[in-house]
């Protein structure tokens, strides 16, 4: 049990650059929110539909 462990620098530069892209991808995802659209869709009433009405239906239990 005295086994030394081996790093694995490819897979360890691999996640490294996945991360960097990742961070990248979200910061130019968070500045390209126009937030003058996104505060007018919050001020703005919501309009909620009313709701379906269900007509009952009863099904005959078969009986024996």
């Amino acid at each position: 049990m005295n086994e030394k462990i081996k790093i694995d620098y490819i897979a360890v530069i691999l996640l490294s650059i996945f991360f960097i892209l990742l961070s990248y991808a979200g910061y130019l995802s968070y500045k390209s929110i126009d937030w003058d659209v996104l505060k007018r869709l919050e001020q703005a009433p919501i309009g909620v539909p009313p709701p379906i009405p269900t007509a009952s239906i009863s099904t005959p239990s078969a009986k024996k």
